[in-house]
């Protein structure tokens, strides 16, 4: 990557634990390996935790694992060190798959179908019926309990470092708050880091309202955010990757215009806006007639 790029000043750690149901109440965020029998030598893998023999697989698509699993800890604490040993800035980045296949036997919030489809967006995880269809717990209470199960109750206190690990002693649950306290609490062992994100694209989440059109997730973010901040420092800066079509407002349909991160991103542990947006670095299109046509080729 240095070679590529020489002038190269910032790199995102992107380190993945595994969501498998669209409904928040249901989705359990949890670490997984590609073969839970073989351990690496002499690295052995740990995560979030757990060794290998307790870790779920990723799921297979013809004998072979859809995703490459959950890096072991050690070999983050050796990549973050790698990276600031080049003079390189560090952005943390943790990041939930989905990892349910067709025909899954999940209810489908969405539609009511029998199955989830396959490999969603975790930005499609949202209430056990979705806004907008009959029966769901949309601005109720229901909603924010759904809410609250999905973020758990882990808190910093539950983190501690023995013997150069991370050690987890919280209740039984692999919750979101999990997820992310371990990773800062591991980011804190390497040393720090100059940027830690907090989430990506939690769109369906962030979305959900609870009684009187309060927005429970983006207070449960905005908690995660005081509790990194604990944890990394004031040299840290935090923030939530908002997908493109979440980070400024939330219309629902019925007339309604919601600013609904506004108090997320006004945050004084929030440092600045995340957008997740994919634009074209190029203009490449069928034809001759696009703006880079003269290269011939991409």
């Amino acid at each position: 990557l240095l070679a590529l790029c020489p002038r190269l000043e910032t790199v995102s750690l992107v380190v993945s634990w595994f969501g498998g149901d669209l409904r928040v109440a249901q989705c359990q965020v949890r670490p997984k390996v590609e073969d839970a029998a073989i351990d690496g030598r002499p690295l052995a893998w740990r995560a979030g935790g757990i060794g290998r023999g307790q870790a779920a697989e990723v799921v297979r698509d013809q004998g072979r694992p859809v995703y490459g699993g959950t890096p072991a800890d050690d070999s983050v604490l050796e990549a973050i060190l790698a990276m600031r040993g080049r003079g390189l800035q560090v952005v943390f980045y943790p990041f939930v798959l989905m990892d349910q296949l067709a025909g899954n036997g999940l209810l489908d919030p969405w539609t009511g179908s029998a199955h989830q489809p396959n490999l969603p967006w975790r930005g499609r995880i949202t209430l056990s019926v979705a806004p907008g269809r009959t029966g769901t717990p949309d601005r109720t209470t229901g909603a924010g309990a759904e809410v609250a199960s999905f973020f758990g109750t882990a808190q910093p206190t539950h983190f501690a470092i023995t013997a150069g690990q991370v050690v987890y002693s919280g209740p039984d649950e692999w919750s979101y708050r999990r997820f992310i306290l371990h990773y800062a609490k591991l980011c804190a062992l390497a040393g720090g880091v100059d940027a830690f994100c907090i989430g990506s694209e939690l769109r369906g989440i962030t979305q959900i309202r609870g009684a009187g059109d309060t927005f429970p997730a983006v207070q449960a973010l905005r908690q995660l955010a005081a509790d990194v901040r604990a944890i990394l420092g004031s040299g840290c800066k935090i923030t939530y990757a908002a997908d493109w079509s979440e980070f400024a407002s939330y219309s629902d349909g019925q007339g309604n215009l919601h600013f609904h991160l506004d108090p997320l991103w006004s945050d004084p542990n929030i440092d600045m806006v995340g957008i997740d947006n994919y634009l074209p670095l190029s203009d490449w299109r069928d034809g001759e007639d696009h703006a880079d046509s003269h290269w011939w080729w991409i």
